[in-house]
């Protein structure tokens, strides 16, 4: 697994702080949650890219 970039945590947690209004003393909250989504987007991105490796390759004038 991939570590997160900071820069990529840092844009997202402002993007949900900013869409929350923009509260004061919540930033870590912020922070965990952007952790959080970029960790599941990762995740889902990275099983996608197994399953079509899974699939076998095709070959011309074979019968599987």
């Amino acid at each position: 697994m991939h570590t997160l970039d900071e820069d990529k945590i840092r844009d997202r947690a402002f993007q949900l702080w900013d869409k929350a209004g923009q509260p004061e003393g919540r930033e870590q909250e912020f922070w965990y949650d952007a952790e959080r989504e970029l960790a599941e987007e990762e995740m889902v991105d990275t099983s996608a890219e197994a399953s079509v490796l899974d699939i076998p390759p095709v070959v011309p004038g074979r019968l599987s």
